[in-house]
């Protein structure tokens, strides 16, 4: 069965996107987007948001970028893309999954496949003010509804 993740591309005021420099499979020894599993009664949002304290971030506003199934030797995901904008904190790598961070307006070499296709969705739908409108994550999205 496939894993739900999500995979956040941070994103500040001057468009720099925040990547990671991975120490652990899948996507070991290259660069990389924070994310990670969907936990259990999490949404989307909220998901994004424990990844971005994880590494000391906050954002403002998250939209949904798309969703991008990936194949593994051993297992099978199903990473959620989002793209967090009005990103504040100190970003802190763990030294677990990542080592370091950077923040670049130009995707590095040696970034993961399907992170490279996440980013280039994002940098030519986030010109669009219909995509950014009708993709964005609104607040009410975090509430509990009567099925969790």
């Amino acid at each position: 069965m496939p894993i739900p993740c999500v995979d956040v591309i941070f994103q500040r005021e001057d468009r720099s996107i925040l990547y990671g420099w991975r120490l652990i499979n899948p996507y070991n020894d290259v660069w990389a987007l924070p994310g990670g599993r969907i936990a259990h009664r999490e949404n989307i949002k909220q998901s994004a948001r424990r990844i971005a304290r994880h590494y000391g971030l906050k954002f403002r506003e998250l939209y949904l970028v798309g969703v991008f199934p990936v194949n593994f030797p051993k297992r099978a995901d199903i990473s959620v893309a989002v793209a967090a904008s009005g990103v504040s904190g100190d970003v802190v790598a763990d030294g677990f999954e990542f080592s370091r961070f950077v923040w670049m307006k130009i995707p590095p070499k040696r970034l993961g496949a399907n992170y490279g296709r996440m980013v280039a969705k994002w940098l030519e739908a986030s010109k669009s003010k219909a995509f950014l409108t009708l993709n964005r994550l609104h607040e009410a999205e975090e509430k509990p509804n009567k099925f969790n």
